[in-house]
């Protein structure tokens, strides 16, 4: 592999309240790591992102116009040790822990789970609001024996979670194969035997299958076209978390569970993201 011998840096700014949103939206755009950066004006947050790609930066650059980006380049260094020196445990909710594999933590709290996971972005590792909102809402569910379907798994972190929270079984299903191997590697370095992971969309599953939990962080236009499935795939009495939804737009969620016969038992809304726990009766 070529080493990169310069990194392409690019810095913008948004309101303060809409950063939550920005980040989501740039690392959807192939942006890696994003770093907050220090603002002296509290109305507004101050980022930037490095890529070794030129042609990637100015894309990304190009198509967000709104975050005022300005441009430059510096000599690479090792961004991997530096970002390994920082790195520190993530609490993602009040009883889930995510360290790096190179730290050792052991949390005040004997029930917490603490899971092994080096993943690349906020959203895997649990640092993100919607993550951990759908995180904070499992813990309203008893996983004892229960059969858990997470859908667009990514990590595994949410499967993992219910698994060490006693689902007999958590099946997360992914549509990117480069993903599957990662998902087994993230069940094997935390103790389990497999991941039961799943290549390929909902109809994948056969026509009589039901799971007791079913668990989805994606954005309205991913799980829109899903609702369907995920009612024939929810059993009478199941619970279903959903996240990654704009509270702005909670209705429409709202709306399909008033027509689905689903009762909404938590709602949680931090920053910009809305998240829901409800029960099929």
């Amino acid at each position: 592999m070529q080493k990169t011998e310069t990194w392409y840096k690019a810095e913008g700014h948004c309101a303060a309240a809409e950063f939550e949103l920005a980040s989501y939206l740039l690392f959807e755009a192939g942006v890696a790591t994003l770093e907050e950066l220090d603002s002296k004006d509290p109305s507004r947050t101050d980022f930037r992102f490095y890529t070794g790609d030129k042609e990637e930066r100015d894309r990304i650059v190009a198509e967000f116009p709104q975050y005022n980006f300005t441009t430059d380049e510096e000599p690479a260094k090792d961004w991997d040790k530096w970002w390994r020196d920082r790195a520190q445990p993530v609490s993602v909710s009040p009883h889930l822990w995510v360290r790096p594999p190179w730290v050792e933590f052991a949390p005040e709290d004997p029930e917490a789970v603490v899971l092994e996971l080096e993943a690349k972005t906020a959203f895997g590792t649990g640092e993100h609001e919607t993550t951990s909102s759908t995180a904070a809402l499992m813990e309203g569910v008893d996983f004892k024996g229960k059969t858990v379907l997470d859908i667009g798994t990514g990590t595994g972190i949410l499967a993992m979670f219910a698994r060490r929270r006693g689902a007999r079984l958590a099946v997360g299903t992914e549509i990117d194969p480069l993903a599957i191997s990662c998902i087994a590697e993230n069940f094997e370095r935390n103790g389990f035997a497999s991941s039961d992971a799943v290549l390929g969309f909902l109809d994948a599953f056969k026509d009589d299958t039901t799971f007791d939990v079913i668990v989805c962080n994606m954005i309205r236009s991913e799980l829109w076209p899903l609702r369907d499935d995920i009612e024939n795939l929810l059993a009478v009495g199941g619970r279903l978390v959903i996240s990654g939804q704009l509270a702005v737009e909670k209705n429409y969620i709202t709306d399909w569970f008033e027509e689905a016969g689903l009762a909404i038992e938590e709602e949680i809304v931090k920053g910009e993201w809305w998240s829901v726990r409800a029960v099929k009766a």
